[in-house]
């Protein structure tokens, strides 16, 4: 039986591949969507207990402020975070904010959820993210990749800056969708999603920058992505203002970013799952963030295969189920 509120349209899926991004409205019911805003709830209630859990915007204070021992404090986890600050003042690349210094609002990100709690992982292999990724990139399987949240207060200032997912993910090949779903209303106040539509086709990697700034990770490799927050007429950018229920998934080399949340009450949470195909194979990417919670390293070339990187979905199971 199918876990998602209605079926997939061609239309739908031949977006996905011409524009690199599609909203599915009303794809998940809103049970489904209340078990997600619970495991995401209990994410950040236990953030503490993550290695690979920050508040980034007590870390642009603390580099704004040069505040070493936070900035040390917090280096013990996924990141250097220490040695990223001083990169990132070492470039004279600015934070990238919606609002002013009175903003007090947080943004929150966590990733590998689906390793700490349970519940969280159920949702990512059993719930409806993998039927929705299988009918986007065709296949014969679909592999779990991986997750992050996100959770930006009212009153945060900081900016998601725009990026393309392929060059933080050690992986190579074309059938990576990445799903941002909701469980708030979210709007251009709160804090949208924004996607240079298109930009998948080109094949190009883009070196990734440090989220909150333009400047990229140290030692990265790819291409300078253009200053588009700065000249955002230029591009074919669209965005979605969407409810609970929603869900927007993109090719991981589409570039995407987001507003700061200037909302005064609305808080904006969403989890962001990633889903492989039957093309993909492990590519090592030094610069990228390190994940803490896998318990194996792949070799080059090699096909996603082990407990890190579950099979979700097989076509041969869903003809039998059907």
């Amino acid at each position: 039986m199918s876990k998602l509120a209605r079926p997939i349209t061609k239309d739908e899926i031949a977006a996905y591949n011409l524009a690199g991004v599609v909203l599915l409205r009303g794809i998940i019911d809103l049970p489904t969507v209340n078990t997600l805003r619970r495991c995401i709830d209990e994410a950040v209630r236990t953030m503490h207990d993550s290695p690979s859990g920050y508040n980034l915007s007590q870390l642009t204070r603390a580099i704004e402020n040069y505040d070493k021992s936070t900035l040390q404090a917090e280096s013990e986890g996924q990141h250097n975070v220490a040695a990223i600050a001083e990169h990132i003042l070492s470039t004279g690349k600015p934070f990238l904010f919606d609002g002013d210094e009175a903003s007090k609002g947080s943004f929150l990100l966590d990733t590998g959820i689906a390793s700490r709690l349970r519940e969280f992982r159920r949702f990512t292999l059993n719930g409806p993210g993998p039927e929705i990724a299988a009918s986007l990139l065709g296949g014969n399987k679909v592999n779990f990749f991986g997750d992050q949240i996100f959770v930006k207060e009212p009153g945060t200032r900081e900016r998601t800056a725009f990026h393309q997912d392929a060059t933080y993910f050690e992986i190579d090949g074309d059938q990576c969708c990445v799903l941002w779903i909701p469980v708030d209303p979210v709007t251009m106040e709160n804090g949208t999603m924004l996607y240079v539509r298109g930009s998948h086709r080109a094949g190009t990697l883009y070196q990734p920058n440090v989220f909150v700034s333009q400047t990229p990770l140290p030692g990265a490799e790819g291409e300078p992505l253009p200053d588009i927050e700065g000249h955002m007429a230029d591009y074919d950018i669209v965005h979605f203002d969407v409810e609970p229920g929603d869900v927007i998934v993109h090719h991981y080399r589409t570039i995407h970013g987001a507003g700061g949340n200037n909302s005064r009450y609305q808080v904006r949470r969403a989890a962001s799952l990633r889903y492989c195909g039957d093309d993909i194979h492990f590519r090592t990417r030094p610069w990228a963030p390190r994940q803490l919670h896998h318990t194996q390293r792949l070799n080059e070339g090699d096909p996603l295969d082990g407990p890190d990187f579950p099979v979700a979905w097989t076509r041969r199971h869903s003809q039998q189920a059907a």
